[in-house]
């Protein structure tokens, strides 16, 4: 009787633990899942923003203090280069590779910024937390890094911008969440007769 019991118990305990595994895979998966939604978007938040802009101020702040407080995680993303001028911002610098607001009368990013507060588009790197304004979606934390290259106008195309969202666990810098990307032409939003473009 005895042995039958222990026998019981251990194919019990094999059972159990199977089954304590399989909720904890689903567990971590759905952390998983909730963790890109949340990333995914904030990162259509922040493309959208791009599309309701024109052209013309379509861009990052490329100050020197901005620059300089880019991490190394910003510069080495294969987003931060420019492949029509062979250019990347781990080799060359963010300001020689991405681009501010162009064209003939740009508006600055304090105030690019001011008309978009939930997705600050001329920021390149914010960290969206429970407590920032926006919250996140989740009450997670998320680092939203912003790319904004400049690509130069061929013989058949005009001059594009191309801007990527690289959303990421700011516990782990190296683990993308989501990135998206879309390409902007200089005529988007401009008036007739604009010389921008």
């Amino acid at each position: 009787m005895l042995i039958e019991l222990l026998s019981a118990m251990f194919v019990l305990t094999i059972a159990l633990t199977a089954m304590a595994s399989v909720f904890m895979a689903g567990i971590l998966g759905m952390r998983q899942s909730k963790q890109v939604t949340s990333a995914t978007a904030l990162a259509d938040a922040q493309l959208e923003a791009y599309r309701a802009m024109t052209a013309k101020d379509i861009g990052i702040d490329l100050s020197a203090g901005t620059v300089n407080a880019l991490d190394a995680t910003y510069k080495n993303d294969t987003a931060c280069a420019n492949a029509s001028i062979s250019k990347t911002c781990a080799g060359n610098g963010v300001a020689a590779t991405e681009t501010a607001p162009t064209g003939a009368a740009p508006d600055s990013c304090a105030q690019i910024n001011t008309w978009y507060p939930n997705t600050l588009p001329c920021t390149p790197s914010r960290t969206v937390t429970p407590s920032s304004t926006p919250a996140s979606p989740d009450n997670g934390r998320y680092r939203i890094d912003t790319y904004v290259t400049q690509l130069a106008a061929t013989q058949t195309q005009r001059a594009e911008k191309q801007v990527t969202v690289v959303v990421r666990d700011p516990a782990r810098l190296s683990h993308t969440l989501v990135r998206e990307s879309s390409l902007f032409d200089c005529s988007t939003g401009l008036a007739a007769g604009s010389t921008d473009c």
